[in-house]
């Protein structure tokens, strides 16, 4: 199968979104300039009309036993499900695609060691599947477009849970329809608790119960104008939108700019960005700093405050607010900062594109504005319970660093280059592409011992920052651009931003019992993975690719 970009150029796509991106109708709710960021956030600091934050809604398990560790869930994909949108100016409908027909993403909380049965029904026109992302699990559950649903179909995924707690959650991974499915609206939040997590959470050291709560982030485009009482998603209606597809509306948890009402106390808050392709940076308005307990596949080994976060597309946080310096009646903004200098410099820009570097504003054009995200309004005094962890109990995986002298490939580092390419297709065409190739449904591109620990070196040629992503197994960064990694760099992750110029090492160990079998690796910058950024790695000594190509995919 060929992957074709469906446009001529795309660096002329670029210019264009340079211009387009930011000017919708909600522009004047959500981005602010430097300039006028005082004013904007000001009025909406003051405002009364903000909608309140929803919670999203917990499934439960259908067994009804909450006492054992076998948990049932049924997760079908539909169409057309009329979802209020609502905003600091009115509310309009959007027909949206959910699991279950429900009218926010819907959460599922899971414990280490439970046996999951997720039984998926595809009432979709087109293939599904539910990719798991950021679990340890058999490749042929892990739910790749190598394993499609046909619509009108089902399949059952079943595996156990054997990691640490995180913030995990899951989505469609079809062939060539990952971004359109997920722009529609199927994405939903997996919550997997352990041991650990239980006595922190017993002993008063994170928050929980009501002062947890999930933050789904996600860009979308709408037809029409705020005051329509109905509004379609418009998802790659300008030319630009194959190189990522940038809305001009922030949705937390489904509506626009919410407000939450908390105490004068530490929240916690699981921060996920789950858009296509825009990067976040989240700060707090006033510039005060909040804690990071943890990443994509767990708790951090040690605390780490900071004033500002960046997530790329699929990247995930735990995060503690501290309102105890506030008074009942103060409000604070979340925003997402003006990202042109943190995500992209002439440096960088030489360093992976040489001669096009004085164009990094146009590549950073979905970053160039500050963006008011949600608000917090303290609303009632509470005494203080909680004392933070310092450190991770001794048991905690994330607590022993990965050795590099243990990976099975020293000296001969797994490396993936990260690059625009013209040739990759023999079309004449601009595309991303990873080792000089585009995705192709037949093909192994990398091979893996079951059980190996293995250091991979990724490297950033192209002009502009990707989130690197692979199936199977959580890694440890080890370096980036040779410095060793700090910070909320020490935690687990699954997913991870590689800026132009950029290399990052990582380190990952291969489970021999779980991981088998074939994977995928790409960016998560969808439109990028749909139009071929992408790969098969395999764990083990086969996979279901030779079932389905028996005469194509052979072992190097």
């Amino acid at each position: 199968m060929t992957y074709h970009n469906k446009f001529t150029n795309i660096a002329l796509s670029f210019l264009l979104s340079s211009f387009f991106v930011g000017c919708g109708e909600n522009r004047d709710i959500l981005e602010a300039t430097d300039e006028n960021l005082s004013d904007v956030t000001t009025q909406y600091l003051t405002a009364t009309t903000l909608p309140t934050l929803h919670r999203l809604p917990v499934l439960q398990d259908e067994d009804t036993n909450v006492s054992d560790a076998q948990e049932t869930y049924t997760l079908s994909a539909n169409r057309d499900v009329n979802v209020t949108i609502e905003t600091p100016e009115g509310s309009w409908i959007t027909p949206m695609w959910r699991y279950n027909s429900s009218t926010l993403p819907v959460v599922i909380r899971a414990k280490r060691g439970d046996v999951m049965r997720l039984n998926f029904h595809n009432k979709l026109a087109s293939e599904s599947t539910i990719h798991w992302h950021g679990f340890k699990i058999p490749a042929d559950m892990d739910g790749g477009p190598d394993v499609p649903v046909a619509p009108n179909t089902s399949k059952t995924y079943t595996f156990t849970m054997q990691q640490p707690a995180a913030p995990l959650w899951f989505h469609p991974h079809p062939d060539m329809q990952t971004g359109k499915q997920v722009y529609m609206g199927l994405a939903g939040v997996y919550i997997l608790e352990d041991a650990i997590t239980k006595r922190l959470e017993d002993t008063k050291q994170i928050p929980s119960g009501e002062r947890d709560t999930i933050l789904l982030v996600q860009d979308r485009r709408f037809s029409g104008t705020k005051d329509d009482v109905r509004r379609e998603l418009l998802y790659m209606n300008r030319a630009q939108d194959s190189d990522g597809m940038i809305g001009d509306t922030i949705l937390v948890n489904g509506s626009v700019l919410p407000k939450q009402e908390v105490s004068n106390t530490k929240q916690r808050y699981r921060l996920y960005n789950v858009s296509n392709a825009r990067n976040y940076d989240f700060a707090l308005s006033d510039g005060k700093k909040f804690t990071v307990i943890g990443t994509d596949g767990g708790l951090l080994k040690n605390p780490v405050e900071v004033d500002h976060i960046v997530l790329g597309p699929a990247e995930r946080v735990e995060i503690v607010i501290d309102f105890s310096s506030y008074s009942v009646g103060d409000k604070v903004m979340l925003l997402s900062k003006d990202m042109r200098d943190a995500m992209m410099n002439d440096d960088m820009m030489h360093g992976g594109m040489g001669r096009m570097g004085g164009m990094s504003n146009m590549f950073a054009a979905s970053e160039s504005s500050n963006l008011n995200i949600m608000r917090f309004d303290i609303t009632k005094e509470e005494s203080e319970d909680i004392t933070l962890y310092s450190e991770l109990p001794q048991g905690a995986e994330i607590v022993s660093r990965i050795p590099e002298s243990s990976a099975d490939n020293v000296g001969n580092e797994r490396e993936f280059l990260m690059s625009m390419d013209m040739d990759s297709m023999g079309d004449m065409q601009m595309h991303f592409v990873i080792n000089g190739k585009s995705f192709k449904a037949d093909r192994v591109d990398e091979f893996v011992d079951a059980g190996a620990t293995e250091i991979w070196s990724i490297t950033n040629k192209s002009p502009m920052a990707h989130p690197f992503h692979a199936h199977a197994i959580q890694y440890q960064i080890l370096t980036r651009n040779g410095i060793p990694a700090s910070g909320v760099d020490l935690g687990w992750k699954d997913t991870f931003l590689v800026q132009p110029g950029e290399t990052v090492r990582v380190i990952g160990e291969f489970d021999g019992e779980i991981n088998r079998g074939d994977y995928m690796y790409h960016c998560h910058i969808l439109e990028h993975e749909d139009a071929g950024m992408m790969g098969y790695f395999r764990v083990g000594n086969s996979g279901n690719l030779d079932t389905l190509f028996p005469d194509v995919v052979q072992q190097p």
